[in-house]
């Protein structure tokens, strides 16, 4: 039997090992080069182990160079393997209180060279299998993550560009449903709390710019995103799969799918709950602009209670604004192109709510905005617009349409202004529908020359009806 003393002293190594003093260390006492030409792939990886093995508490300092990273396998499907198979760069597990802080002008840039997609394991060569949906994993292609937070504490993340490099990947065939669904993020947040992304750069990764997914908790996640930017990836700027409070603060989430190919949906921002109900988002100051695909969607998995606070959604080839969940709020918003939807709210509390919003078909850079209306909604109880102006150039103003049992179930338009200078359409025609509305002290206001064209607000009431509850004002400017 061993002494109390013995034990004693084994418990303190123990609590010593566990509680170790801060530490700095730099990449480059890793072996990294940062010199633009040698692959430092190795030494992140090793950086990655050392403060794992320590559980954390320190600083990585990525000192200023251009590091070359990408470390990819050709297996040929061995023991089940992706034919290739991509490693991770910086993988972070079970670790608190870890910096990861760039210097002035570092890069991280994904080798040229590297494969995604499918790929026949016993030639190397890119598979194309005709089918819509294909997820052989023996196929796969997969690059990794650029940076993964997994179950850890208090991490913070800064200045940094992460550029995927997608134009200089070799392509094989679809996988996943659509497009080429596989690991190549410049961040992934995996079941961690108190996570802070501030002043990143992440760009032309083959997947999402940046993936946050937490399963379900009581407890809050604090997790901030802020001054950073998630532009040009090739499924999205951010895919939020799950979690309890997300802020975001003055970031870009621009130009998804524009990049050298792309994969669906194509948003800005996809809040899709696959791990976990969402809930708790803010985004602040925020640019949702010529995405592929929505601007914003939220329209699968149990999501909900989003607010954006003085964003621009601009949509150019597609919808800006996609709701279809309880609890989303957008004040002081410029949303140009065209919105859909809006839940369908049992009560005021869970109604779709845009303040002071202001509406506009707008181009981008000579990108006429998309859609024929600015706002298309149908069937969805209680959506609410306060203080809101909507001006059309050449869309429709909107289509609103719903059978309502109640005025508080109707669509509700209060102190809103709608200004019309259309010119382009047909003489005599409708540039509204407005059936199920309950409106207020709201402005309808006609240039003269669209007034001279005879345009018209259709407000015929199908079914739905109209209430007008007084201060109303029709007027040509």
């Amino acid at each position: 039997m061993k002494s109390p003393i013995f034990i004693l002293c084994f418990i303190c190594c123990a609590l010593l090992v566990r509680a170790q003093a801060y530490e700095e260390r730099d990449i480059k006492s890793f072996g990294a080069t940062g010199n633009g030409i040698t692959n430092d792939h190795a030494a992140f990886q090793k950086a990655a182990d050392y403060f794992n093995k320590r559980g954390g508490n320190g600083k990585l300092i990525i000192s200023e160079g251009t590091y070359v990273v990408g470390k990819q396998t050709y297996t040929k499907g061995k023991n089940g393997a992706p034919c290739y198979w991509g490693e991770d760069l910086l993988s972070l597990a079970n670790v608190h209180d870890v910096t990861i802080e760039g210097k002035h002008g570092v890069k991280i840039v994904y080798d040229k060279g590297l494969r995604f997609g499918a790929f026949d394991p016993a030639t190397g060569e890119p598979y194309e299998h005709g089918n819509n949906y294909f997820v052989k994993y023996t196929y796969a292609a997969i690059i990794g993550y650029c940076i993964k937070i997994d179950k850890c504490n208090n991490v913070t993340v800064a200045n940094l560009e992460l550029d995927g490099n997608s134009g200089s990947l070799i392509l094989g065939g679809v996988y996943g449903d659509v497009g080429r669904q596989l690991p190549h993020c410049g961040v992934f947040i995996g079941n961690s709390k108190g996570i802070v992304i501030d002043g990143l750069n992440v760009h032309h990764f083959g997947l999402d710019g940046i993936t946050v997914g937490n399963k379900v908790s009581s407890t809050k996640d604090n997790i901030l995103l802020q001054n950073s930017s998630f532009e040009y990836n090739s499924r999205q700027g951010l895919s939020w799969i799950g979690g309890n409070e997300l802020k975001v603060k003055r970031c870009k989430f621009n130009h998804t799918g524009r990049g050298a190919f792309s994969s669906s949906p194509n948003a800005g921002v996809d809040i899709e709950a696959e791990w976990g109900p969402n809930r708790n988002a803010s985004f602040e100051d925020c640019e949702f602009i010529n995405n592929r695909g929505c601007a914003m969607v939220a329209d699968s998995g149990d999501s909900g209670y989003c607010s954006f606070l003085n964003c621009t959604f601009w949509g150019t080839t597609t919808w800006s604004i996609w709701v279809t969940k309880p609890g989303f709020t957008f004040t002081g918003c410029n949303i140009y192109g065209s919105t859909v939807h809006g839940y369908n709210s049992p009560n005021d509390k869970d109604a779709t709510k845009y303040i002071d919003c202001h509406f506009e078909d707008k181009e981008y850079n000579g990108l006429p905005p998309y859609g024929t209306f600015l706002v298309v909604t149908n069937g969805s109880r209680r959506v609410n617009y306060l203080n809101c102006t909507f001006v059309s150039h050449t869309k429709k103003l909107i289509w609103a349409e719903l059978i309502a049992n109640t005025p508080q179930e109707k669509y509700q338009f209060n102190n809103c202004t709608f200004t019309v200078y259309n010119t382009n359409l047909p003489a005599s025609d409708w540039i509204a529908v407005l059936r199920g509305m309950r409106y207020k002290n709201c402005k309808f206001e006609f240039s003269k020359e669209s007034r001279q064209l005879g345009y018209w607000l259709n407000t015929c009431c199908n079914g739905g009806g109209n209430i007008d509850g007084g201060g109303n004002k029709t007027s040509t400017l």
